[in-house]
């Protein structure tokens, strides 16, 4: 549920202190995801994905649009 989605987002800053990035709560399908970004290029989100999963150890996915 959404409430889920604005909770985990609220954790997240909460935890990672120096996440300057918005986060966006978007819903497809039923399901709600939390997205970061757009990074410039694929080696900027790799590092985000790997400050994340060492900080807070969250396996991001990424979405290339």
């Amino acid at each position: 549920a959404r409430d889920n989605a604005e909770s985990f987002r609220a954790r997240v800053y909460r935890e990672v202190a120096w996440l300057n990035d918005a986060i966006e709560v978007q819903q497809r399908d039923g399901i709600y995801r939390l997205n970061l970004g757009p990074y410039r290029d694929r080696g900027e989100a790799t590092g985000m994905a790997e400050r994340l999963k060492r900080d807070i150890d969250l396996n991001p996915v990424f979405v290339t649009r």
